[in-house]
């Protein structure tokens, strides 16, 4: 029951690896393990969507992330931006609250993309798998890829 699973692009862009994102917990994997999306230069609002089937857990107080459970055991973080928190929400409008049960695709919150540039802060978007001792397997795509739709990578969980 080892099955392989599509984790979608959680917005439109470039797929790069974890190790890319100007952070470093994210790059240094501290958070988890995953891949991140680099949003063309000239985005704007866009709506962020659940990589996954699962249930939102958490929705940042500043609007900036979402934490989704799925029913295979992962938690998942989609981290819109790096420092956007310090945004105190302005950009952001959860379309998604704690509770709900989502599909792969679904709008989680939308984001100006365009003020978080503007502000002067990258609006890289990291997938986190923050309890990967959860994974047997995590391999990441590459390119170009569509938000909501696109698998930008794929996962198996461990056997229990």
């Amino acid at each position: 029951m080892n099955k392989q699973r599509d984790l979608l692009a959680p917005l439109s862009g470039r797929l790069i690896p974890l190790q890319a994102v100007p952070d470093e917990v994210f790059a240094g994997g501290m958070l988890g393990d995953g891949f991140a999306v680099e949003p063309p230069e000239d985005a704007g609002a866009v709506t962020v969507c659940a990589p996954a089937d699962g249930e939102v857990i958490q929705i940042a107080e500043a609007g900036h992330a979402c934490t989704l459970h799925t029913p295979d055991g992962l938690e998942i973080l989609v981290h819109i931006g790096i420092d956007t928190v310090s945004l105190g929400g302005a950009p952001f409008t959860a379309l998604a609250a704690p509770g709900d049960r989502v599909r792969g695709g679904d709008a989680l919150i939308q984001a100006d993309l365009a003020a978080i540039r503007a502000a002067g802060l990258s609006p890289i978007t990291p997938v986190i798998v923050t309890n990967p001792e959860c994974l047997s397997a995590l391999a990441m795509g590459a390119g170009e890829v569509r938000g909501g739709i696109t698998a930008a990578g794929s996962y198996r969980v461990s056997e229990k």
